[in-house]
């Protein structure tokens, strides 16, 4: 389930206009500089670029209370930190859908 700008506003102690504006370039920095070097990472099977990349997607959902992102983004993280790649296209769809989920609830 995903929160609300509302809920997440509530939740932070903060303005509906900040939690906007943070999660807009959450948004922008991950889609622009995370994930086309995760999936680069993924495609050339770098383990190390993977968990580097999964890691700073965790902690800036996490920050954001974005757990299903964050969630993804450990798991992803985890396996690449055990070279296990074998699931990360999936588990990168997975991420891409929710971001998809969350830009579309800030409209």
């Amino acid at each position: 389930m995903m929160i609300t700008i509302e809920e997440l506003a509530e939740e932070l102690g903060i303005d509906r206009e900040d939690v906007y504006e943070f999660v807009s370039v959450f948004l922008d920095y991950t889609e622009n500089e995370d994930l086309p070097a995760l999936v680069e990472g993924i495609k050339n099977r770098d383990a190390e670029v993977v968990r580097k990349r999964a890691h700073s997607i965790k902690g800036a959902a996490l920050n954001l209370m974005l757990s299903e992102i964050s969630s993804l983004a450990g798991q992803l993280e985890k396996n690449a930190a055990i070279d296990k790649l074998d699931d990360s296209l999936s588990i990168y769809t997975d991420i891409l859908e929710r971001m998809k989920q969350v830009r579309e609830n800030l409209t």
